[in-house]
């Protein structure tokens, strides 16, 4: 565990592999270890680590309360000290949140990234973030049903309606086993509670284009079909000076889950030229 700029503690996770670190970064909702086949694909090449964000996984919730992915980002540069990696020279996979953090740390550490992979980063053009508290998605957060009786259950009841209706059922499988912690009446609750979910939503409005204006490094960024989230990966695109976007119309938010093979084939094309 590693401390936090925000007084809790975040959780970095080995998840195996030989070679040199590449940093992997999560989704809002997710941890470090609900992406196996996805994260399969990297280990013959490199050794993978995976951060859990605040109040997600084995992360603690941060004692100020704070979830603006500013600050997130900021806990990304705890965890490259801790790792060693020398400005220039971090290679990194992100989806979501995890992309954006990525980049963010970029801007608070210039030239910090050498090569990156980015799954629909969420960022914003200058105003045009929700204010705070108007994110549609924190509502449906704060009512997320959290404990199932078991993991079978969960993973039934996920199975059958989307998104993850559309993950390949490993990574379904995946997620479920890793999601979830297990409570003492033998019940599962999700370890990224409804409301630090929410707080996390509620948090992105920081993550503005013009603040990665400035990132030299080559970024090849994947972008799925519209679900009405909006542009999705646009942003920075927009503004990233080395930068190739990849479409994939088929695929949804969670395309590491839905298609990891062939998202983790386009990652490692990125990260091994």
């Amino acid at each position: 565990m590693l401390g936090s700029s925000g007084g809790g503690e975040i959780a970095l996770h080995c998840l195996g592999g030989d070679g040199p670190p590449l940093l992997f970064v999560h989704a809002t909702g997710f941890n470090a270890r609900t992406y196996g086949p996805f994260i399969e694909s990297f280990l013959p090449h490199f050794t993978v680590w995976g951060p859990d964000l605040r109040a997600h996984g084995w992360s603690t919730p941060p004692v100020d309360g704070d979830y603006e992915w500013t600050s997130l980002a900021a806990d990304l540069l705890v965890v490259v000290d801790h790792l060693g990696i020398s400005a220039g020279e971090l290679d990194c996979v992100g989806h979501s949140v995890g992309a954006a953090t990525i980049l963010l740390a970029d801007a608070m550490r210039p030239g910090l990234i050498r090569r990156m992979y980015g799954y629909e980063p969420v960022m914003w053009r200058p105003g045009e973030a929700f204010e705070q508290g108007e994110n549609p998605l924190i509502a449906g957060a704060r009512k997320r049903r959290e404990v199932f009786e078991s993991r079978a259950e969960a993973l039934e009841r996920f199975s059958a309606r989307p998104p993850f209706s559309q993950c390949r059922a490993d990574a379904l499988h995946s997620y479920v086993m890793h999601a979830f912690e297990d409570l003492d009446d033998g019940t599962v609750r999700l370890r990224c509670r409804g409301q630090h979910e929410a707080e996390t939503y509620d948090g992105e409005r920081v993550s503005t284009s013009d603040r990665i204006a400035g990132c030299k490094a080559k970024v090849v960024l994947g972008k799925g079909m519209d679900q009405g989230f909006g542009n999705l990966g646009e942003p920075a695109a927009e503004v990233l000076a080395n930068v190739k976007s990849v479409s994939y119309p088929d695929l949804g938010h969670f395309g590491p889950l839905e298609a990891p093979n062939r998202l983790a084939s386009d990652a490692l094309a990125a990260l091994l030229k």
